[in-house]
């Protein structure tokens, strides 16, 4: 939960690689964010795949890196999934977890349908395949975000700016999605109204699941905990007012 900003796209000129690394580079130095090529990059292994080029920018220490790493062809790279396709291992044991993961969000679905009707916000979780193949790891390995919400609006911008940066002088194919709808907008007070209200609603999620938690005298099996804790967000629906 939380506002999120997705990205994906190619360079307009893969030769771009060492302009766009200096560029960046600069950038972050003149604001005060941290960076590192993909050189440091591999030689600390927070990548472990090869074949990349890039940078990677720290705008804040409660917002997630946003990447800019590229292929041969220029195409943005999310280094996680394409490492993926090719450490089997690795892949094998994402399969697992994810498989393991769908099953469970399959039977909150089935618990969040049938509990009873409220008024307030509800925990709902969207149907999963099963566990995905090579196809999934190869369209992830396109796709980069990061999570500004618990970094502020200001940071926000300033990663929307650095996006619009690299869009108009490096990639003018790139999409990118905001969960906020500023970088479509430019709009600041509903960005502020925005991560305010995910804010407040992840804080009534956390107080009503622990309030199911608290208000068992036994165990309880996974449908009655759901049930619980859609009751108690119901209750607290006038609080995101």
């Amino acid at each position: 939960m939380g506002i999120s900003i997705a990205y994906s796209g190619k360079l307009r000129d893969p030769a771009l690689v060492p302009e766009l690394v200096g560029d960046l580079a600069a950038k972050a130095e003149s604001a005060g964010w941290l960076s590192k090529t993909m050189k440091e990059l591999v030689a600390e292994k927070r990548v472990t795949c090869s074949g990349l080029e890039g940078i990677t920018l720290y705008p804040h220490r409660e917002c997630e890196p946003l990447h800019f790493h590229f292929d041969e062809e220029g195409t943005f790279i999310n280094h996680y999934y394409h490492a993926l396709l090719s450490n089997t291992e690795m892949a094998d044991m994402m399969r697992q977890a994810l498989a393991e993961s769908a099953a469970l969000t399959r039977n909150l679905a089935r618990s969040s349908q049938s509990a009873p009707g409220g008024g307030g916000p509800r925990i709902t979780v969207p149907a999963l395949p099963e566990a995905p193949g090579v196809e999934f790891f190869k369209q992830g390995s396109r796709y980069n975000w990061t999570k500004t919400q618990f970094a502020g609006p200001k940071v926000h911008v300033a990663v929307c700016a650095i996006l619009r940066y690299v869009k108009e002088r490096y990639a003018p194919d790139l999409e990118v999605k905001d969960d906020s709808g500023y970088f479509a907008s430019g709009d600041y007070e509903k960005l502020e109204a925005e991560l305010a209200y995910v804010e407040r609603l992840a804080s009534i999620t956390t107080d009503a699941i622990q309030a199911a938690a608290t208000s068992s005298k036994g165990p309880m099996t996974l449908d009655a905990f759901v049930n619980r804790i859609n009751e108690e967000l119901a209750e607290a629906k006038n609080k995101l007012h």
